[in-house]
């Protein structure tokens, strides 16, 4: 019962207190500073930038490692500015994995699925292409 008597109390307080109170009304460019605003939110949110998928440094590691593997593939021309070391690989011919896959097979059922999925990959990468191309032009 006290409690009920203490929440009037506080009512009555909270109505006179909320009486006194002036209202505050806005001003009259209120609207469009608001929706300036929001328009210029809306400007920075939908520039995307431009992020590429190799980056430079793996451009450089990528043509770094081809032009070693090029050079290290023409180690038998003679040239007398360049010479590479002897580099013997005799030890690949002691692996033996000719019997590896012997036993293995695969049913078509298996094949089938492995070409259409393969075929439907390479539809959904060419859709996907060009959505994002159309989403980064707009």
């Amino acid at each position: 019962m006290e409690e009920h008597k203490e929440n009037q109390k506080l009512n009555t307080f909270a109505k006179k207190y909320l009486k006194e109170i002036e209202l505050e009304s806005p001003s009259v460019d209120f609207t469009s500073k608001i929706m300036g605003v929001i328009s210029d939110l809306e400007i920075t949110k939908s520039t995307v930038a431009y992020k590429p998928l190799i980056s430079k440094k793996g451009w450089f590691l990528l043509a770094t490692s081809i032009i070693a593997i090029l050079l290290v593939s023409v180690k038998g021309v003679e040239s007398k500015w360049l010479t590479f070391p002897e580099l013997n690989f005799s030890f690949l011919e002691k692996i033996n994995i000719s019997g590896l896959f012997d036993g293995f097979s695969v049913s078509n059922t298996v094949l089938y699925t492995a070409c259409l999925f393969a075929v439907l990959i390479a539809i959904q990468l060419v859709y996907l292409k060009g959505y994002f191309e159309k989403q980064l032009s707009v």
